[in-house]
């Protein structure tokens, strides 16, 4: 690919009808009034395999946890000094290779694609779009704008600061959408909280850090939102990132104190949503628990280097070999993306990657090799109300 993304297909609208806007929702006198508003029916056509194709190839699927804790790590042979994250939930989720975007061509295309996102507002009203599809494009485009900053700053290793220290990113008007700047927290606490009012939202937001929930390797479209949504709340809740049992109580990632206005009864509400997503041995406990304290987060960034890129030992693993071994990737996919990899590294020949990768990787391996069976989760229905809630907590 020669350090590129390759030639993508734009994100677009295609207006499937002419027919008048059967509009939802009222107008409440503010600035984020262009975005309360939506169809009953389905009257445009929206792709993104642009975004998909990135996705795919930079995001590395660690698959569900199994809950057990990494062990303290070794700084290998050699070396006097760990590298990477230490954190005992470091294995868990899913990671970005960050690096990719290091290279002038793949940012900018990914940068492309940030500013088609912030157009389509303004070439077709959302009041012309259904609410899944008004969804979709907020997740889109609050992960691609995060992705996007984020690289200002990389490499970087733990980001709690970066987000949520005074004057973090979050809070930089860094979109204009239908004429209106907005920020990330905008899109978050002021957008999807106020007009879904609905738990699973959280689950789609990257955040860019291993305690967040996951990216995936693909970008949600109005019919597929739902369903990894749900996929990503029960992959969430059913490791030890989001919540893990503390004596007689539960300890949940401080996620759930930042969306605290997504369940307004405070803990019920919490409570009732962790057990319809909770595997069988966790349903009791989140049942009994008689306190729940929002303190469980692992800020390290979300990167298959870890934030690392220094320091690499050119006798310290394969890349092609190690990502050909990645479960889910047929041999002709992980060629490709080792051809990727390889393209976007700093050197012509490639480099390897040292060990805090290399664990990351074989322990995905092996925990895809002996996983059996799956999570059963209740039904869980797309709300129909549109009250606003109280303001979200600020981080």
């Amino acid at each position: 690919m020669k350090g590129k993304v390759g030639k993508l297909t734009a994100a677009f609208l295609t207006l499937a009808s002419v027919m008048m806007t059967d509009a939802q929702g009222a107008a409440s006198g503010d600035q984020f009034d262009p975005f309360r508003q939506s169809s009953k029916h389905e009257l445009l056509a929206m792709q993104y395999d642009d975004l998909s194709y990135i996705l795919k190839r930079t995001v590395f699927d660690a698959g569900r946890s199994d809950r057990s804790y990494a062990p303290p790590p070794s700084p290998g042979v050699g070396r006097h000094f760990v590298r990477g994250n230490a954190s005992p939930t470091r294995l868990e989720g899913n990671r970005l290779y960050f690096i990719a975007f290091q290279q002038e061509d793949n940012l900018h295309a990914l940068h492309r694609i940030r500013r088609e996102l912030e157009a389509m507002p303004g070439a077709v009203p959302m009041v012309e779009w259904t609410k899944t599809q008004q969804l979709a494009y907020w997740l889109n485009l609050y992960n691609v704008t995060l992705i996007e900053r984020m690289m200002r700053d990389y490499p970087v290793t733990n980001v709690r600061k970066l987000l949520y220290g005074a004057g973090g990113l979050l809070d930089e008007k860094l979109l204009t959408v239908a004429g209106v700047e907005l920020s990330l927290n905008d899109i978050h606490h002021r957008i999807l909280i106020p007009n879904w009012q609905d738990p699973l939202i959280m689950y789609g937001l990257f955040h860019g850090y291993v305690g967040s929930p996951n990216i995936r390797k693909e970008a949600y479209t109005a019919q597929n939102v739902y369903e990894m949504l749900r996929e990503n709340a029960a992959e969430f809740i059913n490791s030890n990132r989001g919540m893990v049992r503390d004596g007689a109580g539960l300890r949940v990632a401080e996620l759930y104190a930042i969306n605290r206005a997504l369940f307004p009864k405070w803990p019920t509400d919490l409570k009732r949503h962790l057990e319809a997503f909770a595997s069988v041995d966790y349903v009791p406990t989140v049942r009994n628990a008689n306190v729940i304290r929002p303190d469980a987060d692992d800020y390290y960034i979300a990167d298959l280097f870890q934030g690392v890129t220094h320091d690499i030992n050119p006798n310290e693993g394969n890349v092609a070999g190690i990502v050909t071994s990645l479960p889910g990737l047929g041999s002709g996919e992980a060629g490709m993306f080792a051809d990727f990899i390889i393209a976007t590294s700093r050197t012509a020949s490639g480099f390897n990657f040292p060990p805090h990768v290399q664990e990351y990787v074989i322990d995905i391996r092996e925990k895809f090799s002996r996983r059996e069976g799956k999570v059963e989760v209740e039904e869980y229905d797309e709300p129909t109300t549109t009250t606003t809630p109280e303001e979200a907590p600020q981080p």
